[in-house]
């Protein structure tokens, strides 16, 4: 059976774009997949994330709350009141990290979220709070680099600077710049 030349077009014309759509799914496939950061961690900058735990009804939790709140009004979103506490409230505001643990007698204690929490709703971690564990979860460092920092803290009585890290053997300046993001410098603690 002759193929005539209008046929003949066709095929081409359909080979030709079959072979388009196939070239165009197979660049868009090898496209890197960009690494976003977490939802929760850029839904809004007036968001701080706090950690709610213990006692007397309380719904436990991390909550992402508008910033400047103070204890009593976190706990109350987290579904306590007053009344159901033992004491005076503090009228202390939370800051992103926090961790608020409501006794069995309904006293209130205001702390840190664990590193671990921290970094993975990417905020930083106190480098003079955190421990030698924590420092693995860190990028880029590894077990012999946290050793040395946490020698460092020691040696030094706590770090008052992020450059300080660059003492620790292998921190140079683009290593201190990528953990920037992890890491923060708080109060120095006695006996760190």
């Amino acid at each position: 059976m002759p193929v005539s030349e209008t046929q003949r077009m066709g095929i081409a014309a359909v080979l030709l774009m079959s072979l388009t759509v196939y070239g165009i799914f197979f660049l868009h496939a090898r496209q890197p997949i960009r690494e976003t950061p977490l939802p929760w961690g850029v839904q809004n900058a007036k968001l701080v994330a706090v950690e709610v735990s213990g006692d007397r009804g309380v719904n436990g939790g991390i909550y992402f709350l508008p910033e400047g709140l103070t204890i009593e009004e976190t706990l109350c979103l987290a579904g306590i009141k007053e009344k159901n506490l033992g004491g005076k409230i503090d009228p202390v505001r939370v800051v992103a990290g926090s961790a608020l643990t409501v006794s069995p007698q309904g006293e209130v204690a205001i702390g840190e979220m664990a590193a671990v929490r921290k970094l993975a709703l990417g905020l930083p971690v106190d480098l003079n709070g955190i421990s030698e564990e924590g420092l693995f979860l860190i990028p880029g460092i590894g077990e012999r680099m946290a050793a040395q920092i946490i020698q460092l803290r020691n040696e030094m009585g706590g770090f008052r600077k992020l450059e300080e890290l660059m003492a620790v053997p292998g921190i140079k300046e683009k290593k201190l710049n990528s953990l920037r993001r992890y890491l923060t410098v708080g109060t120095v603690r006695k006996g760190t």
